[in-house]
């Protein structure tokens, strides 16, 4: 069907105002402002209050407005702050948001704790102490939430306790980790603490600079090497702020890390691990590798694991028993076995009772990355005196990747020879 002559536009700018505001509505903000500069016509109507409102939406998430600005001038406060990094923003003010929602309803004075955005000088502060850019993720991050108020409550990062070691881990702000940042000459050069506790006095730390082996964004602990005391190796948590943030929200809202006493612990439950025996007793293992307590050299690998026992409500209270006797079977990565038994568990002889349960938590070492236990507890039933076996699931530790103060020397090797 042809279209009328008197309905033909011969140039984009004899099209309706609608017309034009429809096309505009699919491009992005630099199209838009392109367009603006080319005549008066098109600057009019690149400056519509519906195109920012959209584009602010789209780049920035923002849905509500202040109330005595336009939208335009938001998109460019919003720009302002987060323009250069608008490739990451997206996905870094989307896991803040998720953790949000999760404190929210699970822990509100965390949520409490996180500190008041990092105003555009603070950044440019902390930058010129480092003498360089924080990268795109971390600096959007800061600039959303810069960190948490110390002595507010337990660390964002969650916690794990072992005997006396208890460590909490507090997220930084951009000040504080400015100052901790560590010169070319040190052991950890181009790199600063993103995290730390003050119960372990230890912290994660982020290479901020391609120097000293480390790559930009990688996140780990430091570990001293024995063999050396004046080198360090690392225990790999993260290789980007984002990607290293994300996995810690996304584990926080599966339920994979459980709560005790109201605070996070970092154990991690695989939903396989669990043995149900006779019907009624299920026994469940979680795990979790402590690189603040381990080294490479020597291999020395430390893990925490919890056990958590429980007798269904519903199962006949005959059944009902005592714990007396513990039976392991550790194995490491190279096959060697060792079995353990024993009296109780942590000191204690629990009751198993319709609808009872009872949790401890322990730990044991490995020289190599893997190993793996298995075992169960025999309980003296209360009724008649018989012997109960509970098994336990058999439960997985791996240590986290690593790099050792070797390996940083030749990549800085390998990286001259590239050049």
């Amino acid at each position: 069907m042809e279209i009328p002559r008197k309905f033909q536009a011969r140039s984009l700018l004899e099209l309706p105002v609608e017309i034009l505001l429809h096309i505009f509505s699919f491009a992005d903000y630099r199209d838009i402002c392109r367009s603006a500069q080319t005549c008066r016509q098109l600057k009019n109507i690149a400056a519509d209050e519906t195109l920012w409102r959209k584009q602010a939406e789209k780049c920035f998430l923002v849905k509500l407005g202040p109330e005595d600005d336009s939208w335009i001038s938001t998109f460019q406060s919003y720009y302002k702050r987060f323009g250069k990094d608008i490739p990451v923003y997206q996905k870094v003010r989307r896991t803040w948001n998720r953790l949000e929602d999760y404190l929210k309803v699970n822990d509100p004075r965390m949520l409490d704790s996180l500190r008041d955005p990092a105003c555009l000088d603070e950044i440019k502060i902390a930058e010129q102490k480092i003498k360089g850019s924080l990268p795109g993720d971390l600096r959007c991050s800061l600039q959303i939430h810069n960190g948490q108020e110390m002595n507010r409550c337990f660390g964002l990062l969650g916690c794990m306790k072992i005997s006396s070691y208890f460590r909490s881990e507090v997220l930084l702000d951009c000040a504080s980790m400015a100052r901790g940042y560590n010169e070319d000459d040190s052991e950890l050069p181009g790199c600063a603490a993103l995290t730390f506790c003050f119960f372990s006095r230890k912290a994660q730390y982020i290479a901020l600079k391609d120097i000293g082996g480390f790559q930009v964004g990688e996140i780990f602990y430091p570990t001293p090497d024995n063999s050396n005391q004046t080198k360090t190796d690392h225990f790999i948590t993260g290789y980007s702020f984002l990607e290293w943030f994300v996995r810690f929200v996304d584990d926080l809202e599966s339920g994979a890390f459980p709560r005790l006493n109201e605070k996070i612990y970092r154990f991690y439950h695989e939903p396989s691990c669990v043995v149900l025996t006779k019907e009624c007793f299920k026994a469940s293992a979680s795990t979790c590798f402590m690189p603040d307590l381990s080294t490479i050299n020597p291999p020395h690998f430390f893990f925490v694991y919890r056990i958590t026992i429980s007798m269904d409500s519903r199962a006949d209270k005959c059944l009902s028993c005592q714990l007396e006797t513990r039976h392991w079977i550790i194995t490491d990565d190279e096959g060697r076995e060792e079995r353990v038994d024993g009296p109780g568990v942590v000191g204690e002889y629990p009751i198993m009772t319709p609808g009872a349960e009872y949790s401890w938590i322990s730990c044991t070492t490995f020289s190599t990355t893997y190993g793996n236990m298995r075992g169960h507890f025999t309980m003296r039933c209360l009724e008649n005196g018989q012997e109960i076996d509970i098994e336990c699931p058999v439960f997985h530790m791996k240590c986290l990747p690593y790099k050792t103060h070797r390996d940083r020397q030749q990549y800085i090797l390998q990286r001259k020879k590239n050049l």
